[in-house]
């Protein structure tokens, strides 16, 4: 009879070591049908159908291009019921705002997906290509309009900078209109307010599918589309989206995230939607994500250091 209480309590033991993710929550840092938004919540959803979490319950924190959303989330450090959505625009708040955290303070737990950059015009647009865009570009940077569907120091004006620089433009001399998201972007493209607009390369799908939008090219390749480097740019560049959690959560509860995390990627879910919304599968997780968002914060800093932004 002595076993029996021993194998009771191995037993035990088996059950208690199962992750316990019932309570969590998910920090979405911009407004609802945004690309962090889309990316989170179709993750949430997986998660959840899945029974690899329980509910989640998911909010919305607006400002500053993210920043405000980072200082919700390092202010919650020890909190292992929080995770937050994040990407490219994040680390370049952090930068343009000067936070006193780097998105590299959190704790990461995976990057998910990439997504190109797209360069879009209206149908009646005389642009043709990229190639015709950068001469344009470069005859009068002050009087060519770039809408970017981000904050400055969101993914869409960050890639405008390094395309600019690219073709021998100097950023300070350009103007850029940023909006807040691709929807607020979409009516100055078909309208000709801007003359070429910045935003995900899946964000547009129904526009350019009905002809009302044409993409003259994207920063990385994908299937229905030329490249920057197709036109003679020697540029890639990706927007990429992930989830961090607070600093200093224990190692255990982070592992536990990761490894769900990793098996709603292996999903058939998962897989149809990055068909769907034209992302990228970057799976990146733990420590080798850490160093990616260390070399993130050092390249951020570079591309804006020299900008002329109101601080």
């Amino acid at each position: 009879m002595a076993a029996l209480p021993l194998a009771l309590s191995v037993g035990c033991s088996a059950l208690s070591s199962e992750p316990d993710l019932s309570g969590l929550r998910m920090l979405i840092p911009n407004t609802p049908g945004g690309g962090y938004d889309v990316t989170a919540r179709t993750a949430s959803r997986i998660l959840e159908n899945r029974d690899l979490t329980g509910s989640i319950e998911k909010f919305n924190v607006v400002g500053g291009g993210g920043s405000v959303a980072l200082a919700r989330l390092m202010r919650e450090s020890g909190n292992e019921n929080l995770i937050a959505m994040v990407g490219v625009g994040v680390v370049g708040a952090a930068q343009v705002d000067n936070s006193p955290w780097k998105l590299s303070d959190a704790t990461a737990l995976a990057r998910l997906v990439d997504e190109p950059e797209a360069l879009v015009v209206g149908e009646a647009s005389p642009l043709g290509s990229a190639a015709s865009l950068a001469e344009a570009w470069r005859a009068n940077p002050r009087a060519f309009t770039v809408g970017a569907g981000s904050a400055v120091g969101g993914p869409d004006h960050v890639f405008a900078v390094e395309l600019a620089r690219t073709i021998g433009i100097d950023p300070n001399t350009l103007d850029i209109v940023t909006f807040d998201g691709a929807g607020d972007l979409l009516t100055a493209i078909i309208d000709g307010s801007v003359d070429v607009g910045i935003a995900g390369a899946g964000e547009y799908i129904d526009q350019v599918d009905a002809g009302s939008l044409r993409i003259l090219a994207v920063s990385n390749p994908t299937e229905d589309a030329p490249t920057l480097r197709d036109s003679g740019i020697d540029l890639e560049f990706t927007n990429w989206r992930g989830f961090v959690a607070p600093p200093d959560i224990p190692a255990v509860t982070r592992n536990d995230i990761v490894d769900v995390l990793r098996t709603m990627r292996e999903s058939d879910e998962w897989h149809d939607a990055l068909a769907r919304h034209r992302w990228a599968d970057s799976f990146l997780p733990g420590d080798e994500f850490s160093e990616f968002l260390a070399a993130e914060d050092l390249r951020m800093r570079r591309t804006l250091e020299d900008l002329h932004i109101p601080r």
